[in-house]
């Protein structure tokens, strides 16, 4: 387990300066290897079951074993650093590109915004960035449920998750979770290119984030007084609701929030996690949520290494 002053640091980071610009981020570098070897293993579109499960399997197993010898060497480079100061500033700030604290609050407040403007197109567009699924038909109600829903499933994804694969693997840890996280994201989906070829992601991203995601949820429920939320509503929306969703990771956030905070969110046709109405006032508590979490998060993994 690695000092907490990386963690610490790597979150500040990350929080109040931001990522690398793009031509330097260490995620966008993953997902260039990704699209480079999806066009050397190419997927037949499902027409070949057998093949695109081998060559989404290579593809994963090869951008991985790069990604981990990039890491455990940059990892190495910097431990053989005699300055003290350096070395622990280093590490924290590469240890912050694998982290997208800043960017969940800003891309996730962005529609919130247009919604305190009346501007409602703005913010259907604005939330489509977030989001998968169509935003043109959406009311207030569900451009609000779709950016709290984000904010709440990423706050696994983005921050506690690489935290905690860092403390325990350090660089090479939480890059490797990410790169697994972004794999997911680029052809983890049930279309009929990737319904095979991506199923090693999905599968390996789901396992991943197992025990994150409860943990997350956890952190929701302890610090619901800090963000406005209740802890008993919290309570219930994690051990009833978390399940709920289709996704077997990403409920836990999710239902817990929504019931903490009693509103509803609701992805049509898919889940209604909570019960009551959202608000303006909700949807930015909820972005506390994510704030008050990871320092949580910080508090208790500084505790248990002293």
């Amino acid at each position: 387990m690695i000092n907490p002053i990386y963690l610490i640091l790597a979150d500040f980071f990350d929080r109040y300066i931001g990522e690398p610009p793009e031509k330097v981020h260490p995620v966008v570098f993953i997902g260039k290897l990704i699209n480079f070897f999806e066009n050397v293993f190419k997927s037949t579109n499902s027409v070949n079951k057998s093949r695109d499960l081998l060559f989404g399997f290579l593809n994963v197993a090869l951008v991985l074993g790069i990604v981990f010898f990039m890491a455990f060497e940059i990892e190495q480079i910097i431990n053989s650093i005699s300055n003290s100061y350096i070395k622990i500033s280093l590490y924290s700030i590469i240890l912050s590109f694998s982290i997208g604290h800043k960017s969940l609050i800003e891309f996730s407040k962005s529609p919130i915004k247009f919604i305190v403007n009346n501007d409602l197109e703005r913010a259907k567009k604005s939330v489509q960035c977030i989001v998968s699924r169509n935003t043109n038909e959406l009311d207030k109600k569900h451009v609000l449920s779709a950016s709290i829903e984000s904010a709440s499933e990423n706050i696994t994804d983005s921050i506690i998750a690489p935290l905690i694969y860092a403390a325990i693997f350090g660089l090479p840890g939480a890059f490797l979770y990410r790169a697994v996280n972004t794999f997911d994201a680029m052809i983890g989906y049930k279309s009929e290119k990737y319904l095979y070829y991506g199923k090693t992601a999905a599968y390996l991203d789901d396992i991943l984030n197992f025990i994150p995601s409860r943990i997350a949820g956890m952190l929701l429920i302890i610090s619901a007084p800090f963000y406005g939320g209740n802890v008993k509503s919290a309570f219930f929306g994690y051990f009833k609701e978390g399940s709920k969703t289709p996704s077997p990771n990403s409920g836990y956030t999710m239902a817990t929030l929504a019931n903490s905070l009693n509103m509803e969110l609701e992805k049509i046709g898919y889940y209604k996690l909570g019960k009551g109405e959202i608000t303006v006032e909700k949807a930015l508590n909820s972005l506390k949520a994510v704030d008050y979490s990871v320092l949580l998060f910080l508090i208790i993994y500084m505790i248990l290494f002293m």
